[in-house]
């Protein structure tokens, strides 16, 4: 078996990049035959994909974050490479959204010899996500995190503690399934797995293999329903907020405000129109 594997040695705080060693040796026992790349500049992840699909990659391994995985999974759609998930990053949403193991260890013995399984793929504009996409709030937040020195999830927890107060809400004007409805909103989030990451489950019924994906249109709270709310987004009970609307689909436009939007966790600059595409069973992700 021809296997890739593309380490972020930048993810978990500077150690995913002590896992080739481990990759390595599992890939001898297992007697696969191992190609290992490191991340280093934005694009390599995508790049190292594309080569391994042309060059007859069996099955690719991911090392790292959000980040990291999408890059990869931007080369592999549609090509029937499975991907493996090592989740080495800040959040991890998509691994944790999946059940995936946690032990950077068990992560890897199942990236190697699991089963992998057909996934939906989405997109912004044309710019891919599997996991999470968003516009408002948690845009900007990610936007800020991404230029801070500090990663992890209290960092990240400190951003928004920052921030949130003093949030204006964002006015929006979406059209999915045949209707129109405008808001204002804290964000706007674009759901095909359930949770952000760190265990921040914004989307409980999300599935990434259901064809279908959720808007999670999110209205402002006053201070006290802000705290309850916090406390349903760790707790799975995000659905009973009375600020929080459900839209069920697979395709939508949207008109924000705003121009910036992330992308399972990684800032980009979007623009005021925002077209929302799910593209189902394009992706092979073993777990």
């Amino acid at each position: 078996m021809k296997v890739v594997a593309v380490i972020n040695p930048r993810s978990g705080k500077g150690k995913a990049g002590s896992m080739r060693k481990p990759v390595e040796q599992l890939a001898r026992q297992l007697e696969a035959d191992l190609h290992v790349h490191l991340v280093q500049h934005p694009g390599d992840g995508t790049r190292f994909a594309q080569q391994a699909v042309a060059q007859g990659a069996h099955r690719m391994i991911t090392i790292g974050g959000d980040g990291t995985l999408n890059a990869v999974a931007a080369g592999l759609v549609g090509s029937g490479v499975p991907i493996g998930i090592v989740p080495m990053g800040s959040g991890n949403g998509y691994a944790r959204s999946l059940g995936l193991p946690r032990d950077p260890e068990a992560a890897l013995q199942l990236a190697f010899t699991g089963t992998a399984r057909q996934m939906d793929v989405c997109y912004l504009n044309d710019r891919l996500f599997l996991g999470t996409a968003g516009i408002g709030f948690d845009a900007r937040v990610a936007w800020e995190f991404d230029q801070s020195a500090g990663r992890g999830m209290w960092n990240y927890a400190r951003l928004i503690i920052k921030h949130v107060l003093g949030a204006k809400p964002m006015r929006t004007v979406t059209k999915a399934n045949n209707q129109t409805r405008e808001d204002h909103v804290l964000m706007l989030v674009f759901c095909n797995t359930r949770e952000f990451g760190n265990g921040a489950v914004i989307s409980p019924g999300s599935r990434p293999d259901d064809g279908l994906a959720e808007l999670r249109i999110v209205a402002k709270p006053p201070l006290l329903p802000m705290l309850t709310a916090f406390v349903r987004l760790y707790n799975g009970r995000i659905d009973g907020s009375p600020y929080l609307t459900n839209i069920t689909t697979n395709y939508a436009k949207v008109h924000q405000a705003g121009t910036l939007a992330h992308l399972d966790g990684e800032p980009v600059e979007i623009g005021h129109e925002v077209v929302f595409r799910l593209e189902p069973r394009r992706l092979w992700v073993v777990g």
